[in-house]
């Protein structure tokens, strides 16, 4: 699943669908929250590889990250993202991932020519010694 923002107030729940995302209240922003806590371009929040990033723009109100003010920070699942006076909780992995652990077509396979196979002399002579060439 990819990383939201749950909103935990009034106000729309985000899907980080972009590497970066402009908030405020300006028609241009990615991200428009209409209040006038949010300045016209209040924060941007980027995808850098695996994690998100939340960089206030000189705001007015600010940003903070579980109730702490930030000019920059670091986001992670679970954490607490307050712009002006919407509330959001960071869901998800940035990058879509699931925790499950690789599907098996992603593990390098052994090419036929490259397997044990035993020619029909070898399977002769291994059951003339009672062995078996399963």
């Amino acid at each position: 699943m990819a990383a939201h923002l749950l909103s935990l107030a009034d106000g729309p729940s985000i899907l980080i669908d972009k590497p970066i995302l402009l908030f405020g209240r300006h028609e241009e922003c990615d991200v428009q929250l209409n209040s006038k806590k949010v300045s016209r371009r209040h924060c941007v929040l980027a995808q850098i590889t695996d994690y998100l990033v939340i960089r206030d723009l000189g705001s007015t109100n600010g940003v903070k990250i579980n109730g702490t003010r930030v000019v920059e920070g670091k986001l992670r699942p679970g954490d607490e993202l307050q712009i002006g006076n919407f509330k959001y909780q960071v869901c998800g992995d940035p990058l879509g991932r699931s925790a499950a652990p690789p599907p098996a077509a992603e593990y390098k396979s052994v090419p036929h020519t490259e397997r044990a196979d035993l020619s029909n002399d070898d399977k002769e002579e291994s059951m003339k010694d009672g062995s078996s060439a399963g």
